[in-house]
């Protein structure tokens, strides 16, 4: 799973977003990419477990772990028996300004009844993660006023996949609403059974629809149309997060499938 990460406002733990924001420049406070686990691949990862020799695979020295396998560019943690961990070392958080964010890619072995928790100083963030077979992008909120810590991800049942670890900082002084038009898109039925009509598009460039974990569902590139007819069709009862982009705007829109 090497690609790009786009930063996004889409957090497990907070689905608050609801008017379209600007974008300012973005630090990144921390990143691992698990580059250096060259050996096996997605489908076969290596057999050998890389815990005690972590330094000589990461960027970053003072990751520890537990049942950590090298899987072409990115690492698997368990075995069907036995869960397993990572946790980066120290990340100093003090110094910045503007709001912090985890992110990172995550997926189960295939088939798997996966679930995988979040801890940052030992207290979970976000919500118990139920990753798919697919890589999905999960982005969650560090709470302010930690100074320093470790982040670490840990299997409670079976085997997941982890890339492209992220601490980002996005500068809130570049942060606000628009008052012109807070809530331009116009999404209807609300809740849907199978098609939503959404319109007055023409401002956004693509949509992206998220599960209410934070998994990233579909990407669609948007024309020049003012309208379009998007299937929920397949799609699980529950609540997903529409996310329309353009450059330099976000909107962030909940839809419940029923």
């Amino acid at each position: 799973m090497k690609s790009p990460l786009f930063l996004t406002r889409l957090a497990p733990a907070v689905f608050l977003l609801s008017a379209t924001h600007l974008l300012s420049a973005q630090t990144v406070v921390f990143s691992e990419a698990f580059s250096g686990f060259t050996t096996g691949t997605h489908a076969s990862p290596s057999t050998f477990d890389q815990s005690a020799s972590l330094d000589t695979k990461t960027s970053v020295p003072g990751w520890t772990g537990y049942k950590v396998y090298s899987a072409g560019g990115e690492i698997k943690l368990g075995t069907a028996e036995v869960p397993g961990w990572i946790e980066t070392p120290v990340i100093n958080f003090s110094g910045y300004e503007g709001d912090l964010f985890l992110k990172f890619d995550i997926s189960r072995w295939q088939g798997d009844e996966t679930s995988v928790r979040v801890l940052l100083n030992g207290s979970p963030v976000g919500s118990t993660l139920t990753p798919a077979d697919e890589f999905g992008t999960i982005e969650i909120l560090i709470t302010a006023g930690i100074l320093n810590g470790k982040i670490r991800f840990e299997s409670l049942a079976k085997r997941f996949y982890l890339d492209n670890v992220l601490v980002i900082e996005q500068n809130a002084t570049g942060l606000h609403a628009v008052e012109a038009k807070p809530f331009p898109v116009r999404i209807y039925p609300n809740p849907v059974k199978e098609i939503v009509i959404i319109e007055n598009i023409l401002l956004y460039d693509r949509l992206e629809v998220y599960t209410v974990s934070g998994r990233l569902i579909r990407s669609v590139e948007l024309t020049d149309n003012m309208s379009i007819e998007y299937s929920m069709s397949g799609y699980g009862q529950g609540l997903y997060l529409f996310r329309f982009l353009s450059q330099g705007a976000v909107l962030a829109v909940k839809v419940v499938k029923y």
